[in-house]
């Protein structure tokens, strides 16, 4: 849709100054009783909003993260040696967001007001922790409020330069920093019977060419409240620790006198000495120069962290935080897991919590404190696991539009991060590659067979880039250097070649575009892909395949898994996996190895070595973070710089798929036909999950005794299920089926 389509005559605002984080209100009279009353409002930025004084919602961060419009290079830092130059020369898609309310209830006749505080939020981020700001504009808003009243007219409140602003609050309201001077808050700047006779008129700012879309995604919201210990206390500050790694904001308590700056850091580690740790704290910080009130918290951005200080120039004495908000987009898990390995349970939970926690203003996050960003990456390699063990069809159906607008129309070339946010690394493969998975993942989730056909000519464009960036037919980058990571992070080094990792992972999404191919009816085009995966195989097979033993880069960090998951190598292929495996007794592995490792053993018949990966106690083991108290999932396994990081949840996917054995039949979409086929792992005696499917609850539980097995399955109405084990075969109804073996 068109910015006129939601806001017919209204316009964008802002401060006629310099000033980023104003005010912004409105004054309006109205002759008649409201029969209904609907907002329609854009922040470029974040923004609350009121109505004769009262806030309209408890949704925070209004409006979702969004690539918002074309930018200048002097609106984008990045550190010497990134890659602005090749940006710049993009064709990308634009989208912003249009947050819609019903706000009848908040109107009367007579004199009205309408008010907002703007922030910088997404599209003014000032600096992160490596100085990089990616700013699209200063800070705007446009509004409408659509009015009918009981008699039959209508009429609309726009945004215009009659809206009057002030200086709010807020002195710092980016992203990633938030600093307020309380003693400039207008409590009642939004009533009716405000005067704002010495306020000045806003600037109209004109929009852009942009998609506007109706905002349907997930908001951020306040989830719960915590209660936080305080750990240790100095002459200078006060120490606080949560019990676990969350994303939110604490409510500071001062009973201190008006002018004292309180200021909170936050970490997610302690140093040796029992301090925040500074590395770990990620320069997050908010400050506030207080007024008379009691209570001090962010209003427009949120930390990640376990630990927290208060400071203060006052009496330190006189300061506590008593409760903690945990914040993060409201998307629920709709799944269940326990078995008897406590380590299983470990990932699973943390799991759970750090892909909540990333869950960040429409996008899939990395983290929530360092970055904050929608890395391809990252999203697509967990994109099926986050749609099936959470209510999230509203937030990747966003999603997959920022992905869509991070394609060069051009080249074909996707950014590593949706959406783009410069001088963030990737590959060709395991992140460009989210074009064709992530739309693949969502069609398979709830067969919506539109998301294919939108993005099947995306799917071809990067196809073209890919082809025409090889290199002796190995997936590479020629000119975009910083773009060419492959199994990123592993836990030693020398990684995998890059170009063998971005080659297997372009050959995969070259089978998954076949089949949609066909799906859509495009066979023309399918040989065309064939021909290209056996090009690609060729030439995998010529550099890295060791034909005197069978294996890819010596089957080092399961790169014989990255092959026989594309349909390499030959029957010492994957003996020698098995045979690394079972002497190394846990990962080696990376972003992405680490979800292909135990699925391949899964799917080979091999269940009993892929749980040895997950129960191993080595130093590279999900163990180790249990045993040191993490109660989310790291960016690597040792020495990690994120401790809120979900890439590493990817095998949680085949605790359900192969140890519960809920998995599609092939060929199907949208939970339609399933089969129950749990793999016989002996170190697994009773287990129950479930999933929420877009047909209805599937569950699975099962216990061993000495000498029987016990199932009870629960599947929902209208749903085609066999029951496999061992060699027993059963169709199963709808509700509970009891089956003992």
């Amino acid at each position: 849709m068109k910015f006129t389509d939601f806001f017919k005559t209204a316009k964008y605002v802002r401060a006629s100054s310099d000033d980023l984080f104003p005010y912004i209100r409105k004054n309006f009279n109205l002759d008649a009783k409201v029969k209904s009353a609907t907002l329609y409002i854009s922040a470029l930025g974040f923004c609350d909003i009121f109505l004769n004084g009262k806030k309209i919602t408890e949704d925070l961060y209004i409006t979702p993260h969004a690539m918002y419009n074309p930018q200048k290079p002097e609106e984008l830092y990045i550190n010497p040696g990134a890659f602005g130059e090749a940006y710049f020369n993009d064709e990308l898609g634009y989208s912003v967001y249009v947050s819609k309310f019903d706000v009848s209830n908040f109107l009367s006749s007579g004199k009205n007001a309408f008010g907002l505080t703007l922030a910088g939020g997404w599209y003014y981020t000032l600096g992160d922790k490596y100085k990089n700001y990616r700013n699209f504009g200063k800070p705007a808003v446009a509004f409408r409020i659509e009015i009918e009243f009981e008699n039959g007219d209508k009429f609309d409140v726009v945004s215009n330069s009659d809206c009057k602003w002030h200086q709010s609050y807020l002195t710092l309201a980016g992203i990633f920093h938030e600093e307020q001077d309380e003693r400039k808050e207008i409590k009642d700047f939004a009533n009716a019977n405000f005067d704002d006779s010495d306020w000045e008129n806003t600037i109209e700012v004109e929009h852009y060419d942009s998609k506007y879309i109706l905002n349907e995604c997930p908001p951020n919201r306040i989830i719960s409240w915590h209660k936080p210990t305080l750990i240790k206390q100095t002459q200078t500050e006060k120490l606080y620790d949560m019990g676990f790694t969350m994303t939110g904001f604490p409510v500071v308590i001062n009973d201190g006198v008006a002018g004292d700056t309180i200021t909170c850091k936050y970490g997610e580690t302690l140093d040796e000495n029992g301090n925040l740790d500074e590395f770990h704290a990620y320069c997050q910080e908010s400050v506030f120069v207080t007024d008379d009130r009691r209570e001090h918290f962010l209003r427009f951005t949120w930390h990640g962290f376990r630990y927290f200080t208060v400071q203060t120039t006052g009496n330190l004495d006189a300061i506590d935080a008593k409760k903690v908000a945990l914040t993060y987009a409201d998307i629920k898990n709709t799944s269940t897991f326990e078995c008897n390995l406590d380590v299983v349970n470990f990932i699973y939970n943390a799991y759970i919590l750090t892909q909540n926690e990333n869950y960040q203003c429409g996008v899939p996050c990395d983290c929530p404190q360092i970055e904050r960003k929608g890395y391809t990456g990252d999203g697509q390699v967990l994109c099926e696991l986050g749609l099936a063990l959470f209510d999230s069809e509203k937030l990747y159906r966003k999603w997959l539009n920022d992905i869509s607008d991070v394609q060069d129309r051009k080249t074909g070339f996707v950014h590593n991060t949706a959406p783009v946010f410069c001088s963030c690394g990737g590959g060709p493969g395991g992140w460009s590659v989210a074009i064709v998975n992530v739309p693949y993942a969502f069609y398979k989730q709830y067969g919506d067979l539109s998301i294919l056909e939108r993005f099947y000519p995306q799917m071809k464009k990067y196809k073209e880039f890919i082809d025409d960036e090889a290199i002796d037919n190995l997936v590479t980058i020629k000119k975009r250097k910083a773009h060419c990571l492959g199994d990123w992070n592993g836990p030693k080094k020398p990684l995998l070649p890059e170009p063998f990792c971005n080659s297997c992972m372009y050959v995969e999404a070259l089978m998954r575009m076949i089949e949609v191919a066909n799906i859509l009816g495009h066979t023309e085009d399918v040989p065309v892909f064939e021909a290209r995966i056996e090009e690609v195989k060729k030439a995998i097979n010529a550099t890295y395949f060791d034909e005197s033993t069978g294996d890819y880069c010596g089957n080092e960090q399961a790169s014989n898994a990255f092959a026989l998951n594309i349909g390499l190598g030959d029957e010492r292929t994957l003996k020698n996996l098995v045979n690394r495996y079972t002497e190394l007794q846990g990962f080696d592995t990376g972003i992405f190895g680490t979800k292909y490792l135990p699925k391949i053993l899964f799917k080979t018949g091999y269940p009993d070595l892929a749980m040895s990966l997950y129960t191993s106690q080595s130093e590279a083991s999900y163990y180790q973070w249990m045993k040191n108290g993490e109660t989310t999932l790291l960016e690597a396994w040792s020495n990690a710089r994120s401790h809120n990081h979900p890439m590493f949840g990817s095998p949680v996917l085949w605790l359900f798929e192969y140890v519960l054995g809920i998995r599609q039949v092939e060929g199907n979409v949208g939970y339609k036909k399933i089969v129950i086929n749990p793999s016989e792992v002996n170190a697994i005696t009773n287990v129950k999950g479930s999933l929420l499917t877009p047909m209805g609850k599937v569950a699975v539980e099962y216990k061993k005794t000495d000498d029987k097995i016990d199932f009870v399955v629960t599947i929902p109405e209208g749903v085609e299920c066999d029951f496999e084990y061992k060699g027993h075969v059963q169709t199963l109804c709808a509700g509970e089926n009891k089956i003992s073996l």
